[in-house]
């Protein structure tokens, strides 16, 4: 094709191999049905590999589908692998792995199962993806593999003109929440804390944050986590910049080695009890 470069024609897949991996995209395989694609899941039998296949409705021009995959393709860590791509008889095919354990919003109400601190970890891991896409992504969402930790997924679906950092701080929001968000606690929580009502013991936020998950928290992680979820959905414009994910990578960092301190502490004391 005249749109594909040396680099992208290696990571072409034959559709009969996309078609036998998912058993003809048969409707046991179905994860996600969309507007603008349907998700499958199966496994690539030529690397005995787990994957989901994001396959096109429309036909679209072949410019703009290479143009897609161009920005997906780079690696991180925190970024779920781009495996390869398909443009056979008028399918346009986007593969990635397979995540284990799927959507961070399925775990989000659980306060015992995903506890503070590991939504801290996770909350780092996503900006960490994000920094690393900076300006590649059209919409995104964060995926959680085996080992917990987070994963940011390129979507096609939204048409978002929200910024990456804008929308980092919704989902950061949830999960501090530990429910998915609506814009009204959005514009209730930019225009309380713009008041600087935070301060106060973090009277703000006890009467939306999970009692079980509120007990958990070191007063000082959950005051600097909520500013950097303040500092976020300022943030709505395309002005973004590494450094602006740098400072609250740092900050996150932060919020981490004061609850981890605070746990430790708290185990040493339970154990003195114990004993």
């Amino acid at each position: 094709m005249a749109y594909e470069d040396e680099d992208l024609a290696q990571l072409r897949i034959p559709l009969i191999a996309l078609v036998d991996a998912t058993n003809n995209f048969a409707e046991e395989n179905l994860l996600k049905r969309g507007e603008k694609a349907d998700v499958f899941k199966g496994v690539l039998t030529l690397f005995d590999a787990h994957i989901n296949v994001v396959k096109l409705k429309y036909s679209g021009h072949l410019f703009n589908f290479y143009e897609d995959i161009k920005r997906i393709r780079s690696w991180h860590r925190n970024v779920v692998s781009f495996v390869g791509f398909c443009d056979e008889k008028d399918e346009r095919l986007i593969v990635f792995e397979h995540v284990a354990n799927g959507s961070l919003d399925k775990y989000l109400s659980d306060p015992i199962f995903l506890t503070w601190s590991q939504r801290l970890h996770i909350c780092f891991g996503a900006a960490l993806g994000l920094s690393n896409t900076l300006g590649s992504l059209k919409s995104f969402k964060i995926l959680l593999d085996k080992d917990w930790e987070a994963k940011v997924l390129f979507c096609i679906e939204s048409e978002s003109k929200n910024s990456d950092l804008y929308c980092l701080g919704v989902i950061l929001l949830e999960v501090l929440y530990g429910r998915n968000s609506t814009i009204e606690d959005v514009n209730r929580y930019i225009a309380e804390m713009s008041e600087k009502q935070y301060h106060d013991e973090g009277e703000l936020l006890d009467d939306v944050i999970p009692p079980n998950l509120r007990t958990q928290m070191h007063a000082e992680s959950l005051s600097i986590f909520s500013e950097i979820v303040y500092n976020c959905l300022k943030e709505q414009s395309d002005q973004q910049s590494i450094s602006m994910f740098d400072q609250i990578l740092k900050r996150l960092e932060q919020a981490i080695e004061i609850q981890e301190k605070h746990e430790k502490v708290s185990t040493f004391i339970i154990t003195l009890k114990q004993n």
